[in-house]
């Protein structure tokens, strides 16, 4: 399947390196335009209607965010192509899009392309792109996670999530509601998006993660547990007891 793509970067040396790199390394790829700002994509996305954007976080006269909001319904892939930026990322990764880091790594550039050819067609891409608007304009932990089932996509309240469990490659997430979902991402990513300062969801053992907000009791002796709302109990490692001690206080 050959994808077409746009490119919109304002730098031009490092928009022709990432064209070239997509040239010479990324096969079945073919570039339609290339764009230096927001007005100029806007125009060729719109006129040429790609597969795929490469996507320039920050650039004069607007944001990658910004060209965005310009289509209701998008109708294209977005890999977002940027600078580390903290608040950014965090919201990129909880739309469950994708992104590269500046300098861009073959590697990386080529495994983007295969997620983004696989993705090519699914539903529910207008919706992805409105929970990364609502997830960039929130203040503390981003409101909603997009979870991606192979079939469709899901939006998940991150306040009705109780807890991850990790099983290898994949990761088993219950609500409080009782459903729950099954994707394959591992703990680790979701340790690395969720448990940060001033989060209430806690890395407490190998296999979980939890959200604090829905902790009922701390139960102490051999093994170090604790109990949900539910009464589900969860086993907290040793390594993890003065952590999660520290955030509950």
């Amino acid at each position: 399947m050959e994808l077409t793509i746009v490119v919109v970067e304002d730098e031009y040396k490092v928009r022709q390196v990432l064209i070239d790199l997509l040239a010479r390394f990324c096969p079945g790829v073919k570039l339609l335009g290339e764009a230096s700002n927001v007005d100029e994509a806007q125009e060729l996305i719109t006129r040429l209607r790609p597969d795929l954007i490469f996507l320039d976080i920050e650039m004069p006269g607007g944001n990658g965010f910004e060209l965005l909001a310009r289509f209701s319904d998008p109708f294209f892939e977005t890999i977002f192509v940027t600078s580390y930026s903290h608040y950014a990322i965090r919201a990129i990764r909880f739309s469950a899009m994708d992104y590269l880091l500046k300098p861009v790594l073959i590697e990386d550039l080529q495994q983007a392309v295969e997620r983004a050819r696989q993705k090519i067609g699914e539903r529910g891409r207008a919706g992805q792109y409105g929970v990364l608007k609502e997830n960039l304009e929130s203040k503390g932990c981003p409101e909603k996670l997009v979870l991606n089932n192979r079939s469709n996509l899901e939006y998940v309240r991150t306040d009705e999530i109780m807890y991850f469990e990790g099983d290898s490659n994949y990761t088993h997430i219950y609500l409080r509601s009782g459903k729950k979902h099954c994707v394959s991402r591992t703990l680790k990513e979701y340790e690395q998006i969720l448990c940060v300062e001033g989060s209430s969801f806690v890395r407490i053992h190998k296999t979980y993660i939890v959200n604090l907000a829905f902790a009922k009791a701390l139960e102490r002796g051999e093994q170090f547990g604790l109990v949900l709302r539910d009464d589900t109990r969860l086993e907290v490692s040793r390594r993890k007891k003065s952590e999660l001690l520290s955030k509950m206080r």
